[in-house]
């Protein structure tokens, strides 16, 4: 049995099967809407059904199989693009709720948290009334009916978009637990380093410029504000999650800190104080991880 998944695996490793591999999650509405129409509403109906059942038991799987095999499965659910697409979105949506939720109530050290000096809340302030204005103009020019409650719902998730991404940064600190540490650079970039494969970390404040991730010379640089604080060198390859991009492989990280110094400290020391209040939350902060679970079962960091 265990040969037979091996060559299941490697076949479906090859680089030509991979390319259509990936495609193969569309297959699946077509064929059920051929059913409905051939033997019923019903039978479709349970097909689509059947298909989300095995989602579930596929997402289990592959976040139980890392490494090729995960991905071989995860690609049964989803395109990897729009996978990440999917992830990033997801992130956004949630940070206002988890910053509500959290991030008030929460004293936070500030070597994990790197929003000192963003503009984004203002930012957001600035755009806000541009976007209830022109919404309401729309809504009042089209008289009502189901277009102008279309772009009226349009206009709220693109506010409530506009302030999940400005208000990242806070909503998404970075995270260091006693066996590893999450870095992140707002809702968009992610990627979980093993505290065991840190090979060097050291502060070094560097301006590379506005963007949020860029790669230079092998080193994945996530800037915040413009700049990077603290640069890790790793024993093994990472997986820097991004947006409409498969997850970028690097041994060099380079991030963003309020106190750099107290940061290096954090992820040498392998310590838990980054998150001093997490169990008095642990309630409100586990309805909000519902969503995430299922992110990293679909591509877990």
């Amino acid at each position: 049995m265990t040969h037979a998944l091996d060559s299941l695996f490697a076949w479906l490793m090859r680089p030509r099967v991979r390319r259509v591999r990936r495609w193969s999650f569309v297959v699946t509405v077509p064929v059920a809407l051929l059913v409905a129409h051939l033997f019923g509403l019903q039978q479709g109906a349970l097909l689509v059904l059947a298909r989300a059942v095995l989602a579930i038991v596929v997402a289990v799987a592959a976040w139980r199989m890392p490494g090729p095999r995960g991905e071989a499965l995860r690609d049964l659910l989803m395109h990897p693009r729009m996978r990440a697409f999917a992830r990033a979105e997801l992130h956004v949506l949630t940070a206002l709720p988890r910053l509500l939720v959290v991030g008030v109530r929460r004293h936070r050290l500030p070597g994990v948290t790197y929003h000192r000096g963003n503009f984004g809340f203002a930012l957001a302030m600035a755009f806000t009334p541009a976007v209830i204005a022109e919404g309401a103009a729309f809504h009042l020019l089209l008289g009502g009916g189901w277009i102008a409650w279309g772009l009226t719902a349009l206009h709220a998730y693109s506010l409530i978009w506009l302030w999940g991404f400005a208000l990242g940064p806070r909503a998404y600190p970075h995270r260091i637990t006693a066996r590893d540490a999450v870095i992140r650079n707002g809702p968009m970039y992610r990627a979980r380093v093993p505290l065991d494969a840190i090979a060097d970390v050291r502060a070094a404040t560097e301006r590379v410029g506005d963007r949020g991730l860029t790669e230079r010379d092998g080193t994945v640089l996530l800037a915040s504000r413009g700049r990077v604080d603290v640069w890790l060198e790793l024993t093994e390859p990472a997986a820097v999650q991004r947006p409409f991009r498969e997850p970028l492989l690097t041994q060099r990280i380079a991030i963003a800190s309020d106190d750099p110094d107290l940061l290096v400290t954090l992820l040498l020391g392998g310590e838990q104080a980054a998150e001093p209040n997490r169990r008095s939350h642990a309630g409100m902060l586990g309805a909000l991880d519902i969503a995430g679970l299922a992110r990293d079962a679909a591509q877990p960091a």
